[in-house]
């Protein structure tokens, strides 16, 4: 053999010497070296460790009836080394699931991702129409979903749950640990579709499914409520209302109905979030003439004046800077009792009334009545309003004044009807609920109603309430509740801006707070208008709508006329 072909086999030999030390490298490389960290891998693509929701507990009404509850709904996931032609399954996806092409294409080709959840909550029929396409690396898993059957219902109250299955907003924020249960845990091998392999070891943790919530609302008041509310804003062509309705005797709440409002079902859709926050909890307004009825509850149970008592009824009250405060419309009732102070809603009465009680004793009867503290109700975001205390920055002699009649003071209408209500349960204040039972399997837990503290004496809120049924009395012309007597009290309340009070159409909130029948006080109503633009007025804009609701909430709950029922003229106005 030539020297050149020694050469060229042992080039030949080198060159198979070098490449087999190469690949014997690589496989020592892989299989020790990188071992462990591949078959870590490997392990984690295969072996997959999920989240498993708990189903939430369902929410019902008084009634029994579902107002929130889970259905059956698909997660549509993606193994995105499996997916063998990202354009296409990203085109046929975006419109089955509600996002661009452009969005899935970028998740499915995400560097150094194995798996990436493109859309939660999908309808069954979604599901079906994913499935038939048979697309490689598209996984689907069942999730549960929120469902609200009854729409916009109650929507404030409720709340929604959002994408992370967690409570948002409402009773399903506040309650989110009790109904939304303990969330589970599968891990388990998964095929190359992404389906859990049956024989295959795996470990399971089951969720722990969430309780059952039942409220004090009563559908049929609330949809009573909810219609009327709804109606009178379109007819006085307002901006919105809030109507509540409370048993004075426990504090549970039938119907808190809002409007504007949103549908729970649809809450990705909502384009203004403000609309999710519950305005009769989180939203403070000046109630305007509607506190004169707890001015005058402290006047009489400090003993400072009787029902009897005269005051002068003159246009104005001015004060020692030469401030002039004056009733509305600048009237002049001339000599008056209290209970005219109520029926020709004075100003200069009520204002009597806190000259005479000073501003310590005043400004703790209103604490004491609730204002200016959350009433402590089981739902999110409720604030404390705002009372200005002697000392205070905002105190002044003229906010004393005004106070007294229900401006310079802000109050959420859910503090309002709570404080209205302690008279009608014989002066003691409750705390206010929503949730009365707690269903867990055979367990109840049932809510108890809470007293918070007496407010007033028992004989003040007997007086009270008469002088109440009077003032009502005189509103027979233009809005009664025909075969009942009822007390309560009218407010206008003009709406403080940047410049001063607003001024012009729209720019009150009207309202009407009280409670019936006199005889047994067993409901507190308030229907709150805001910036009606039919009638500023307090009787007109909201009386009506006060009337009708406590009409059908008395036939409803099968309590019988105490008089005759008679028809009454309409006409005449009054704050």
């Amino acid at each position: 053999m030539s020297d050149l072909a020694t050469w060229r086999l042992r080039l030949i030999f080198a060159t198979l010497v070098l490449l087999a030390s190469g690949i014997g490298y690589r496989v020592v490389s892989f299989a020790v070296l990188q071992g462990p960290v591949l078959a870590q891998r490997a392990e984690a693509f295969r072996f997959r460790e999920d989240v498993v929701p708990a189903h939430r507990g369902e929410i019902l009404d008084a009634r029994g009836r579902v107002l929130a509850t889970d259905v059956p709904a698909d997660r549509v996931s993606a193994i995105v080394r499996e997916v063998e032609d990202p354009q296409r399954t990203a085109q046929l996806l975006a419109p089955l699931i509600g996002r661009p092409a452009e969005e899935i294409l970028a998740a499915l080709t995400q560097p150094g991702r194995e798996w990436v959840v493109l859309q939660r909550q999908l309808d069954p029929a979604v599901s079906a129409q994913i499935r038939a396409l048979d697309l490689p690396g598209i996984v689907l898993d069942p999730e549960p979903k929120r469902a609200y059957p009854m729409g916009d219902f109650a929507s404030q109250v409720l709340g929604f749950v959002n994408w992370e299955y967690r409570g948002a907003y409402g009773l399903e924020a506040q309650y989110d640990a009790v109904v939304g249960g303990v969330p589970g845990q599968l891990v388990g091998e998964r095929d190359l579709a992404g389906n859990v392999i049956a024989l295959a070891p795996s470990s399971w943790n089951p969720p722990q499914d969430g309780a059952t919530l039942v409220l004090t609302i009563d559908s049929a008041v609330q949809y009573l409520a909810e219609s009327i509310l709804e109606r009178t804003i379109q007819d006085q062509r307002a901006a919105g209302g809030t109507i509540i309705v409370m048993d004075v005797r426990t504090g549970a709440i039938l119907a808190m109905a809002n409007r504007p409002s949103f549908d729970p079902n649809r809450f990705r859709e909502v384009t203004d979030p403000s609309l999710f926050a519950n305005p009769a909890i989180g939203a403070a307004y000046e109630p305007g003439s509607t506190f004169k009825v707890i001015t005058l509850a402290l006047g009489l149970d400090a003993g400072v004046i009787q029902p009897e008592t005269v005051v002068d009824g003159g246009a104005y009250r001015e004060l020692p800077d030469g401030t002039r405060i004056f009733n509305a419309l600048h009237q002049v009732f001339g000599p008056e009792t209290m209970t005219e102070v109520l029926i020709h809603s004075s100003n200069v009465g009520a204002m009597e009334v806190a000259d005479r009680l000073g501003p310590e004793r005043f400004a703790e009867g209103i604490q004491r009545f609730g204002f200016g503290q959350p009433t402590g109700v089981d739902l999110p975001g409720e604030i404390g309003g705002i009372v200005n205390l002697p000392g205070s920055p905002g105190w002044s002699l003229t906010t004393f004044y005004t106070t007294s009649f229900g401006q310079g003071i802000a109050v959420t209408p859910l503090q309002l009807v709570t404080a209205v209500a302690a008279i009608a349960n014989g002066g003691v204040l409750m705390r206010p609920y929503v949730v009365q039972e707690i269903r867990r399997g055979d367990r109840v837990q049932v809510v108890q109603p809470q007293p918070v503290r007496r407010v007033i004496s028992e004989e003040t809120a007997r007086t009270l309430t008469a002088m109440l049924a009077e003032v009502m009395d005189s509103y027979a012309g233009r809005f009664a509740v025909p075969g009942y007597r009822i007390a309560a009290k009218t407010g206008t309340a003009e709406i403080p801006g940047p410049q001063g009070y607003e001024r012009g159409e729209g720019a009150t909130i009207a309202s009407v707070v009280g409670y019936g029948p006199v005889e047994d006080p067993r409901y507190c109503v308030l229907v709150k208008i805001d910036r009606p633009k039919g009638s500023p007025w307090g009787e007109r804009a909201a009386g009506p709508a006060f009337a009708e609701l406590f009409r059908q909430l008395l036939l409803l709950k099968g309590i019988p006329p105490s008089q005759p029922v008679t028809s009454t003229p309409s006409g005449g106005s009054q704050p």
